[in-house]
C-alpha cells in the first residue's frame, strides 16, 4: 500500500497555489534548474524525474521550504535533508515531525557538521535547543499525525476556523469544517441565503462566519496567489 506522503494529490500548478509560491519557484525545488552553464540539483527529489504530480510529501515539505525568506539559499538545504531522509527512514524529512521534536539534537549536530548557513536552520540555540521561526510557523501550520509521525493535514489559509488540506478528506480539496469552501463559494455566490447554507450543512457546525472565509479563500486568497 502507498504511504500518505508518496499519494500523488496536486499538479504542481494546484500545489503552487495553494502554497502561494510562483510554479516556476516549485518546479525548482521539485525538478532542479539549468542556468546557463550551471545545473542545480533538486532541493527535494533525489534527482529530477520529470514528474509534474506533486505528492502529499512533497506538498508538505514544499510548505516548509515556503516559510523561508524568499532571497535565501535553499538549495543549501538539500545536504540536511538527504542526511535526516537516512537517519529517520523516511523519503520525506521535513514532512514528519521527528526532526522538528525527537531529534532536534541531531539536527543541530548535522546543521553544523554540514555548514549549513544560519538563516537556515531547523533548530537554533545552545544548550537549550528550540526550532527557528520558520520551523515554528511551518509547525503551527501543520497537524501530524501521532501514530506515524507524518503530516495528515495543514492550513493553506488563517481564519477563526482555518481552512485546511487533508489528502484523507476530499481528495486534498480545501475545506473549512470538512465542507469543500468551493461549494460554500459557489452557494454563496450564486444568491443561497446563508440561512440555507447553514442548513444544508448544519451535521458539519457550519456557520455564517465560515461561509464568509470560504468566500474570501477562493475569491480573494486563491486569486491573489
Amino acid at each position: 500500500m502507498i504511504s500518505l506522503l508518496a499519494r500523488p494529490t496536486y499538479s504542481l500548478s494546484e500545489a503552487a497555489r495553494l502554497l502561494r509560491v510562483t510554479p516556476s519557484k516549485l518546479r525548482w525545488w521539485l525538478e532542479g534548474a539549468v542556468r546557463g552553464d550551471k545545473r542545480y540539483p533538486p532541493v527535494l527529489r533525489s534527482e529530477p524525474t520529470g514528474n509534474s504530480q506533486v505528492s502529499w510529501g512533497e506538498f508538505i515539505e514544499a510548505a516548509y521550504l515556503r516559510e523561508y525568506r524568499a532571497h535565501l539559499p535553499l538549495q543549501r538545504l538539500r545536504p540536511l535533508r538527504e542526511v535526516l531522509s537516512r537517519e529517520f527512514d523516511t523519503p520525506f524529512p521535513f514532512a514528519t515531525s521527528r526532526p522538528l521534536v525527537a531529534g532536534q539534537e541531531l539536527v543541530s549536530d548535522m546543521q553544523a557538521r554540514l555548514g549549513i548557513p544560519e538563516e537556515l536552520w531547523m533548530v537554533v540555540g545552545s544548550g537549550q535547543l528550540m526550532l527557528s521561526e520558520a520551523a515554528q510557523t511551518f509547525c503551527s501550520r501543520v497537524e501530524f499525525d501521532p501514530a506515524t509521525d507524518e503530516a495528515m493535514r495543514y492550513i493553506v489559509m488563517e481564519a477563526a476556523e482555518p481552512v485546511y488540506v487533508n489528502p484523507r478528506l476530499s481528495f486534498g480539496i480545501p475545506t473549512v469544517k470538512g465542507v469543500r469552501t468551493e461549494v460554500l463559494a459557489e452557494l454563496s455566490l450564486a444568491g443561497e441565503p446563508r440561512s440555507a447554507i447553514i442548513d444544508i450543512y448544519r451535521a458539519y457546525g457550519v456557520t455564517g462566519q465560515d461561509v464568509d472565509t470560504a468566500v474570501d479563500f477562493e475569491t480573494q486568497f486563491l486569486r491573489a496567489a
